[in-house]
């Protein structure tokens, strides 16, 4: 007998707490939350990471309630049309755990999402409380080819503590063009979406990645992505460890 993903989730308990979740939500059609998820993993237990198991939880949790998955090209379009429980998922960094955890449930769920790539780690590691490995171009190949996945930019290598303001002008423009290049080489086409590590930035900074060909600027303020919204500087919910189930549905629907 087959059985799918979806379908071990409700026999193994993980989403054993979703009957006692309401189901009223999302009233208001000109608010989409934007979510920022980093690893998923069982090793780590940072404010950067998730279990698989809580991850797994809030997709069926999304799914169930009937959300709509955006990429940032179809906002505008979205809200034109009145339509309510919209989502926009993205994955900062670029984790190679993306494929172990994340691609299957999307996939399963015809779930859209975003990852914003840092370009020097990509196909190696880096240190983040431990090594962690990041995904290569191959696999960001195969699952663009999905249809739902869709790739921005973290920058290729100023991903650091102190964010992109402690570069020169030239070096952050320098630094934006040179993964254009990279993306572009690899594949086949640049990107409009730009995440500012450690949300860090300023208007000369904002200004520059302009330049540089992003339209969609994602910072790491906390809020929710309104008709009014600018989006060169568009707010977003971390979601880690730290959210469980019942906080998740409430964090999401906080404006209500």
């Amino acid at each position: 007998m087959h059985i799918t993903r979806r379908d071990f989730l409700k026999l193994s308990g993980a989403i054993i707490t979703l009957p006692l979740l309401p189901k009223t939500l999302l009233a208001n059609t000109s608010v989409i939350p934007v979510l920022i998820y980093h690893d998923i993993s069982i090793h780590f237990k940072d404010e950067y990471t998730i279990s698989p198991a809580l991850f797994a939880a809030q997709m069926e949790w999304l799914y169930s309630n009937g959300y709509t998955t955006l990429t940032f090209k179809e906002i505008e379009n979205f809200i034109k049309k009145g339509k309510t429980k919209a989502i926009i998922i993205t994955f900062d960094d670029g984790y190679a755990s993306f494929m172990d955890y994340a691609f299957p449930l999307l996939r399963e769920y015809n779930f859209k999402a975003t990852i914003n790539i840092i370009g020097k780690y990509v196909g190696s590691f880096i240190w983040m409380g431990g090594n962690r490995p990041m995904l290569s171009w191959d696999e960001y190949r195969y699952i663009i080819n999905s249809g739902l996945i869709e790739l921005g930019c973290h920058t290729f290598n100023l991903h650091i503590k102190g964010g992109v303001t402690t570069f020169s002008d030239k070096e952050l423009r320098n630094d934006l063009t040179f993964f254009q290049e990279t993306i572009e080489k690899e594949i086949g086409k640049n990107t409009e979406i730009l995440a500012w590590p450690y949300g860090i930035y300023n208007e000369r900074s904002i200004k520059i990645a302009k330049e540089a060909g992003f339209k969609y600027i994602l910072t790491s303020k906390e809020g929710y992505l309104v008709k009014e919204s600018k989006f060169h500087e568009i707010p977003r919910l971390n979601i880690n460890n730290k959210i469980d189930l019942i906080s998740f549905q409430q964090y999401i629907d906080n404006y209500n």
